[in-house]
């Protein structure tokens, strides 16, 4: 799934659409069904190569500003993963997790769905492991760097706590 899946390049320079609003638009041009289908708290599991393309920030804000807690793929662009940090926005790598999403989903994928909600999911950050459908998956857990971003709200109030201000 590439940023312009994420957050079309219809809407990236309009001035006009704040961050708030930015999550009406997250994932249209993927699949519409994605903005009736996605609750405040979600967390999105997406495939390889997420967040390729273009470097554009809002892919990560839209999903954030969508109420999107976290995206989890099994593999991540560098760039998006940053701009995600940068705003607060947890991306975690899991290809186990989306492997096991894949096989439980094989026939839905298969009939062209591409929004799919699915079992609850809990992510334990500290052990650095997510419980599903009775399986524990283990993952590789944030950069101290990405850690602080995230825990700070973006790096804009990692600037502010270093100013003093």
């Amino acid at each position: 799934l590439n940023t312009d899946g994420i957050y079309g390049k219809d809407v990236t320079y309009r001035d006009d659409i704040t961050r708030e609003q930015q999550g009406q638009y997250a994932m249209l041009n993927y699949d519409p069904k994605f903005q009736e289908m996605a609750r405040e708290g979600d967390i999105l599991v997406g495939g390889r190569n997420f967040g390729t393309g273009s470097s554009r920030e809002q892919a990560a804000t839209a999903l954030a500003s969508r109420g999107i807690r976290m995206v989890i793929s099994a593999s991540a662009s560098q760039t998006y993963s940053r701009n995600a940090y940068n705003n607060g926005f947890v991306v975690l790598q899991c290809p186990a997790l989306v492997d096991h999403l894949a096989a439980k989903h094989a026939s839905e994928v298969s009939a062209g769905v591409r929004t799919i909600a699915s079992s609850d999911l809990t992510v334990d950050f500290r052990n650095s492991k997510m419980e599903i459908d009775g399986r524990v998956i283990r993952f590789a857990g944030l950069s101290p760097t990405a850690q602080r971003l995230v825990a700070r709200g973006g790096a804009e109030n990692v600037v502010r706590e270093q100013l003093g201000a």
